[in-house]
């Protein structure tokens, strides 16, 4: 599943770009103060030892922008807050001030990994500065270490021990026992399914392979797909990892947005075979708002029992009936077929980003796929009574722990604005805090379940 997240940075950057050089007036009449090259840490606030959580406490820390408060100065200094569910009656506190910056920290393996390791090793945490800053965090010491510093950052995925990532012009590795960064790369990551990742081989310039993330080896090899002419595309690898199925949407001649019908092709590539074995598909497609992208409508791609995949499509929302194309894998002998559709009383997802979705829970979370995992914060306070209605994504910070069980919830504005929401959603308790002088309603913030080491 593409995952979609409206980043704090994004709105920052824009900010810092406006006013590049100190002394600069920006769009909003405010002179940027933020310092050039500056330490990657101010202070930290250490617990005392007696105050150190025992080994496996789970907690949220607060990744926040604090406003500096400087009259008609642009400034802000990212900070970090920790908040224990286990110990109510402790304040929210705050435990580190990294620098000036632009935007809030940020877990490494966040929403923007292609893999399944979103939200796995939240020690390790990235701020955007003039330069990235790559922070190694204990969050029982509260210790701080900054490990890496680069012009850019992003992070594929985690395989074995590493985490895969890129700055500007090279791969690294970070070995997550350690924090270790390797310059040695076995491989150029492209893309990820299921257990395999499609890789290019160091000093390849087009294809990829498969390779077994488990057994560590490569398994097919498929020739480049040319996807510069289409509106929208999607892959799928076969469970062996050794054919590779498509769905291409030609940029239609005439379209003007909504939903229509549309050319498109079903492709198929095996591992030792040169041509690919390609299909005219129609299919109903819907625009992708804001993207220009085309996203199908009904539409499912596998692979099945005896040896074949399939494509399959309806013409409109309410069909009972849908066309399917398939092909056999080992001889390429194509078939087009007919079947009934039986329609199904949809409860919501059992599944919601990735995690399980409490049975009590999927009703609500029909109309939440737009906040990502963190939709069960809302969905669970909309449950529980603590909120009236749906809030708007922009109103409010929400955060989830990886197994779906624990959430965070912040108002910007209302009755609530000025608490700091804990639910557990295996046993329905919930925890409040009133949010400590330091943040600000509006104030940037991202949430993060951690365990102390």
């Amino acid at each position: 599943m593409i995952r979609f997240r409206i980043r704090n940075i994004a709105v920052a950057l824009m900010l810092s770009f406006l006013c590049t050089q100190p002394g600069s007036a920006s769009a909003q009449g405010l002179i940027n103060t933020i310092p050039k090259n500056q330490a990657p840490l101010s202070q930290t606030f250490q617990p005392a030892v007696t105050e150190q959580m025992p080994s496996g406490t789970g907690k949220f820390v607060i990744f926040t922008r604090e406003p500096t408060e400087k009259p008609n100065e642009w400034d802000f200094i990212a900070g970090a807050w920790e908040c224990i569910p286990s110990r109510p009656n402790a304040p929210v506190t705050k435990r580190v001030e990294f620098c000036h910056s632009a935007g809030n920290a940020e877990p490494l393996l966040d929403t923007l990994v292609r893999d399944d390791s979103n939200g796995l090793y939240p020690r390790f945490v990235s701020l955007s500065v003039d330069t990235v800053n790559l922070y190694d965090i204990n969050y029982r010491t509260w210790e701080v270490r900054c490990i890496w510093q680069g012009d850019r950052l992003t992070a594929f995925g985690l395989m074995k021990n590493f985490v895969f990532c890129q700055d500007s012009s090279n791969w690294f590795r970070l070995d997550v026992s350690s924090g270790k960064i390797s310059k040695d790369v076995p491989f150029i990551p492209l893309e990820v399914d299921e257990n395999f990742w499609l890789v290019r081989k160091v000093g390849e310039n087009s294809g990829c392979w498969s390779y077994d993330r488990e057994k560590e080896q490569f398994v097919g090899h498929f020739g480049e797909v040319d996807e510069s002419q289409t509106a929208g595309s999607r892959s799928l690898l076969s469970p062996d990892g050794r054919n590779r199925a498509w769905i291409l949407v030609p940029t239609p001649k005439a379209w003007r947005g909504g939903v229509g019908m549309v050319g498109g092709i079903f492709q198929l590539q095996r591992d030792g075979k040169d041509e690919d074995v390609r299909i005219p598909v129609e299919l109903q497609v819907k625009t992708a708002r804001g993207s220009g992208r085309l996203i199908p409508i009904g539409a499912h791609l596998c692979f099945a029992e005896g040896g074949k995949v399939e494509f399959s499509a309806t013409r409109t929302p309410k069909a009972k009936k849908q066309r399917v194309w398939s092909i056999d894998l080992a001889s390429a002998k194509i078939a087009e077929t007919e079947r009934s559709l039986n329609a199904q009383k949809d409860h919501g997802p059992l599944f919601f980003d990735g995690v399980p979705a409490p049975d009590y829970l999927r009703s609500y979370l029909k109309d939440l796929w737009h906040y990502g995992r963190s939709g069960l914060a809302p969905a669970f306070l909309m449950h529980v009574g603590i909120l009236k209605k749906q809030p708007d994504y922009p109103d409010c910070t929400a955060g989830v722990s990886p197994d779906g069980r624990h959430i965070l919830y912040k108002a910007k504005e209302g009755r609530l604005a000025d608490a700091f929401i804990y639910g557990d959603l295996k046993t329905k308790q919930t925890v409040r805090w009133a949010a400590p002088a330091g943040i600000k309603r509006s104030d940037s913030m991202e949430f993060v379940w951690v365990e102390t080491p």
